[in-house]
């Protein structure tokens, strides 16, 4: 049964690590925005984005910290845990 778990495992991983580095590339580029943008508005939808950019990653955290907690032995899940927390710098609001 554990072979079949495997690869659905390591798809899950390969999926968060990619949305954590989309997050993290949206937020830099939303960050950068708002340090040039002028304008109320669009202000305010960018930080209302970059809220919930940043709601999607804590998402994403508590979920590599509980796949951690069951199988702390798995190499893949150590490393989506240490890149979601290294996202953390990005956030800024």
């Amino acid at each position: 049964m554990n072979q079949y778990l495997l690869p659905y495992s390591e798809s899950l991983v390969l999926s968060l690590s990619k949305e954590i580095e989309y997050i993290k590339s949206r937020s830099k580029n939303i960050n950068y925005s708002l340090k040039t943008c002028q304008n109320k508005t669009l202000s305010s939808r960018l930080r209302q984005e970059l809220n919930n950019l940043n709601k999607n990653r804590l998402k994403i955290i508590n979920i590599a910290e509980s796949m951690f907690k069951r199988n702390c032995n798995e190499l893949s899940y150590e490393l989506l845990l240490e890149i979601t927390k290294r996202s953390n710098y990005l956030q800024q609001i």
